[in-house]
């Protein structure tokens, strides 16, 4: 008995809680037509435990509220700095910011059943309940009236190496500007502006090793058309450092069927070829990774670590020749292993011969010690 009376005045301080965050959120909804910045900034705060609360976090006043403060906050701002009164530039930006966040979780929460007098549900003619929204026309417009202002804070943010938050708003711009509203509305950006946006925020978000969002960020850049700064180079190392997580923890599986996936969107990518082959001589050897290494020679002959990774196979074979035939001659050897080490060499040359790098000797060092090897053997 004690047990259930407990659990009930358990569930009644939880409904009383639900309720009087839904009674500030209506309260704050008042204040947050004030043109004050910092009694707006009190109603951004104290509306943040409404966030969490089951209730409240689930009813779209919250979050229109919470917009509607920030975005008032920001507007006032950009006023007085306007008028060349002193502002918190960086406050403004992140009142911006916040405002496309708040107004983004409001517009899918603003839908409301079309009721009769009676109370029930009207419906259409299939049958389905007529739904109407209430803040959804507002939010819209100062979305889409404020998709210049983000777009400048982003490049603030950038400006500034501030990476998260130029990535936040860079990903609210291109969202907003592609949005279906803003097609409706006339004010959709170009693709020739949404994918340098894209870049910048795939860029912004390499920057933190944010990795997996940055690959997809580059990606819808790239879809776009984008083609400057490199991005094709970013967004493959982007996919090796999300593949190399995974290889961490042994997911070979899951890192192979990601890498397949990028291939299928970008089949002449070289360095997604040689990655595939990294991947599968981890898991399955040498003579399983060659094939996909020769491919990334194929699809891209400028590519210098591939044509060292064809070289470097083709010498492990031949080792591997050398090792399980300990007592063989080298009369014995040189008829297998002579004709391994000739199709190895022109694959480290070029690999030599592409190499920007002077510190980096790998393929030479390989090539070194195939020509001992035929100095030894007699192979001229």
């Amino acid at each position: 008995m004690k047990k259930m009376i407990l659990l009930g005045a358990a569930a009644i301080m939880m409904a009383s809680s639900a309720s009087a965050q839904m009674s500030l959120v209506k309260d704050l909804a008042k204040k947050a037509a004030s043109s004050n910045p910092m009694e707006l900034a009190t109603v951004l705060e104290q509306i943040e435990p409404a966030f969490t609360n089951p209730e409240s976090a689930n009813d779209v006043l919250t979050w229109y509220t919470a917009g509607k403060a920030a975005f008032g906050m920001y507007d006032a701002m950009y006023g007085m700095k306007s008028l060349g009164q002193p502002v918190d530039d960086n406050m403004m930006c992140q009142a911006l910011s916040a405002g496309f966040e708040f107004y983004q979780n409001a517009l899918p929460l603003d839908s409301v059943v079309e009721k009769d007098k009676n109370g029930m549900p009207k419906l259409n003619k299939d049958g389905s309940k007529k739904i109407k929204t209430k803040y959804s026309k507002d939010i819209i417009g100062v979305l889409t009236a404020h998709m210049g202002d983000i777009a400048n804070a982003g490049n603030i943010y950038l400006q500034n190496s501030d990476w998260a938050n130029a990535a936040d708003a860079f990903g609210n711009y291109a969202d907003i500007a592609s949005s279906a509203f803003a097609i409706a509305n006339n004010v959709a950006a170009p693709d020739s502006t949404l994918s340098q946006v894209r870049f910048f925020q795939g860029y912004s978000q390499y920057q933190i090793q944010k990795f997996a969002e940055a690959y997809e960020s580059f990606t819808k850049a790239r879809k776009l058309g984008y083609t400057e700064n490199n991005i094709v180079d970013f967004q493959t190392s982007s996919l090796a450092n999300m593949v190399q997580g995974m290889l961490d923890k042994n997911e070979y599986e899951k890192a192979n069927a990601f890498i397949d996936n990028a291939l299928k969107g970008d089949p002449m990518n070289g360095t997604l070829h040689d990655i595939k082959g990294f991947t599968t001589e981890l898991k399955d050897g040498v003579d399983a990774a060659l094939p996909f290494y020769r491919k990334a020679t194929e699809v891209d002959p400028d590519y210098a670590n591939a044509f060292f990774d064809v070289g470097r196979c083709l010498y492990l074979q031949a080792q591997k020749i050398i090792d399980e035939n300990p007592n063989a001659t080298n009369k014995e050897l040189v008829p297998k292993i002579k004709p391994i080490y000739d199709e190895a060499i022109p694959f480290l040359q070029k690999a030599i011969d592409l190499n920007t790098n002077p510190d980096d000797k790998k393929a030479k060092n390989v090539l070194d010690d195939i020509l001992y090897k035929f100095e030894v053997m007699g192979v001229k």
